[in-house]
């Protein structure tokens, strides 16, 4: 996780995907971020929710863990506190997010856990289906920011 990409098992963000030129804009105040993806912005900046050591807290039946990334960190404004806590319960992993801010700043946590279906014993996940219930989706430029504009499928 420290090291290199493809954030593999780790909670993004602030912001999970890409921002365009790492540039936003809150009530009128311009702001920057750190540019580490192309000419944009990834998963949160360089310095990432997914480069940072969590606070863990053990549960009955889970865990949780926190973090707190200060105000301007990243380019980002106010203060951000964050709580991720899986649960499991039987056969079903639960994993919940929380976020508190001290300032209106964007905000889009994910995780980048990768579950191969098919089981111990199966290297890879070739032979996996995916349907996804859309009748539209949202096609990205060249450099995978999305373009805005609706396309059926």
């Amino acid at each position: 996780y420290i090291n290199k990409h493809p954030y593999f098992g780790a909670v993004v963000g602030r912001v999970a995907n890409r921002i365009a030129e790492g540039k936003f804009s809150i009530d009128g105040k311009e702001y920057q971020l750190p540019i580490n993806n192309g000419p944009n912005s990834i998963h949160g900046g360089l310095k990432g929710f997914d480069k940072v050591l969590w606070t863990p807290e053990v549960l009955s039946n889970g865990v949780r863990f926190s973090m707190t990334s200060a105000d301007g960190e990243e380019g980002y404004p106010g203060e951000l506190k964050v709580w991720v806590t899986y649960i499991l319960d039987g056969a079903i992993l639960a994993i919940n997010y929380k976020a508190q801010t001290t300032k209106t700043t964007p905000i889009n946590l994910t995780n980048h856990s990768y579950f191969n279906l098919a089981g111990n014993g199966f290297p890879n996940i070739y032979d996996h289906e995916v349907s996804i219930e859309a009748k539209s989706y949202l096609p990205v430029d060249m450099t995978s920011i999305p373009t805005g504009y609706s396309h059926p499928f």
